[in-house]
């Protein structure tokens, strides 16, 4: 999996609709520039067909899937890779920017969990799920004391109000998977045999 990024705006400014962004995404991301987060190898990658996933996202006030056309590449080192837009959490069917407008309805209690789940769409189940995984990322980032400190709606505004790529590029870069990600792929965890002393091995899930 290779993180292109979409969200270099505040998200509370972002405007735009997921398909435009995922165009641009691709558009700022040519081959020539991309990084194979196995092997280090910078501009190798060649194209290997795509693939398509349903992403549900929040336009216009009311809930929409839509079905994308994710593009796959292959590095020389035989690893191939997705190439994954920000805006899209591996393993999860809803966007990050809805994601992020759920739980910050629940932590500034704007909305009961029913009048979350009546304005989404959404399961109780499913908004628990994705605040136990905030939860668990936000301690992860700021460290124990740090997280004590910090109330989850403080943190939540910080990240509407930021440059969410970047973020994203430095979690990634502590964690190896991307915020709000539920689960690794072990399978594709493994360290490379060659390249760079100081490639840093990222599970290549979708």
């Amino acid at each position: 999996m290779i993180r292109l990024s979409a969200l270099d705006c505040k998200l509370k400014n972002t405007i735009l609709s997921i398909r435009i962004l995922f165009r641009q995404s691709l558009e700022q991301s040519p081959l020539f520039l991309l990084v194979c987060p196995f092997c280090g190898a910078k501009g190798t990658c060649k194209k290997r067909g795509s693939y398509d996933r349903s992403l549900v996202t929040f336009p216009d006030g009311k809930p929409e899937v839509l079905r994308l056309k994710i593009p796959r590449v292959q590095c020389p080192c035989g690893k191939s890779h997705a190439l994954l837009p920000d805006f899209i959490v591996p393993y999860l069917s809803y966007s990050l920017p809805m994601i992020l407008l759920i739980l910050s309805d629940y932590f500034n209690r704007r909305l009961t969990i029913l009048g979350i789940c009546e304005k989404y769409m959404v399961s109780p189940p499913l908004i628990y799920r994705f605040k136990k995984m905030f939860l668990i990322h936000k301690k992860q980032w700021l460290g124990v004391l740090r997280d004590m400190e910090m109330a989850a709606f403080s943190f939540m505004d910080e990240l509407l109000t930021a440059s969410y790529s970047l973020f994203m590029d430095d979690f990634l870069r502590l964690t190896t998977y991307s915020f709000l990600q539920p689960h690794k792929n072990p399978a594709n965890c493994e360290r490379p045999r060659f390249g760079p002393a100081d490639a840093r091995p990222l599970c290549h899930d979708l």
